[in-house]
């Protein structure tokens, strides 16, 4: 007769599936990097699907272009202006995920610098996009560059004044990231001649990159954390920073009306 306590041997489950694992490394949970898979997928069929359903929309717009030309050249501003728009959309990414747990480390209020930088945003918002228009574009793109760079380097001081500075400057690099990139390309696109219907197409294609580059930057912040910790991410941030500078030094300038300037200031008073 076998001897037997009571105690049934359970058999030990077997470790979960995790797709696609050699692009992923070892120590990530299976379920993260299945997500990652699962949300980069969905992207992939929700653009066929967009492709297929906009087929026939982009046969009968072909009968409205002039020339091949005309394409190439619209193809060609439409990557001039992505290419710089998500790369700064990946680089703002990377920065919302390992703020909360870097502030903690630091042992700062987390709170008090999240809070003011929500409210530096609403206040210099209000006119932020006019000043962007009087002032010049380009030049508000450039600013936003150099105070990304400011900001993320100020994260690495692990001290309350100089982080309350960071997330104040970044009130105003929100509000320059929301208004400025976006009125350049729009400004651009009439300066050229391109056709008012065809700024759908940029705006959709900017929409799906930037959905694409909020889930890779989710990737590539945990690779950064793992090789830096929680800096790291920052750090990542103001390398592609640089190079979205680099990208923008190219384009041309444009303004808005010659007198956003004077009305900038009774627009708020209206308001």
């Amino acid at each position: 007769m076998w001897p037997f306590d009571g105690k049934p041997e359970l058999a030990e489950a077997p470790p979960p599936y995790k797709l696609l694992a050699a692009l992923f490394p070892a120590a990530w949970p299976a379920d993260l990097s299945n997500l990652f898979v699962g949300l980069v997928g969905v992207l992939i069929v929700l653009s066929v699907l967009r492709r297929l359903r906009g087929g026939g929309e982009a046969a009968a717009d072909k009968t409205t272009r002039s020339s091949a030309k005309r394409e190439k050249a619209f193809a060609a501003f439409q990557r001039e202006y992505l290419a710089v728009f998500l790369v700064t959309m990946l680089a703002d990414w990377l920065q919302g995920t390992n703020m909360y747990t870097l502030y903690s480390g630091y042992g700062v209020s987390v709170s008090t610098l999240f809070l003011s930088g929500f409210s530096s945003s609403l206040v210099f918002g209000t006119v932020v996009g006019l000043l962007v228009d009087a002032h010049g574009r380009k030049r508000a793109c450039v600013l936003f560059c150099l105070l990304e760079i400011v900001i993320n380097t100020l994260e690495h001081i692990p001290s309350m004044p100089v982080l309350l500075l960071g997330r104040l400057l970044g009130g105003v690099s929100t509000s320059l990231l929301f208004s400025a990139f976006e009125s350049w390309m729009v400004a651009e696109h009439r300066r050229r001649g391109f056709p008012e219907a065809w700024l759908s197409h940029t705006f959709g294609l900017a929409a799906a990159g930037n959905g694409f580059v909020a889930v890779f930057a989710g990737l590539l912040a945990q690779v950064s954390a793992d090789a830096r910790g929680d800096i790291g991410p920052f750090q990542l941030a103001i390398a592609l920073t640089v190079v979205a500078l680099v990208l923008v030094m190219r384009w041309p300038e444009n303004y808005g009306a010659s007198d956003a300037s004077e009305g900038v200031l009774s627009a708020v008073a209206g308001s």
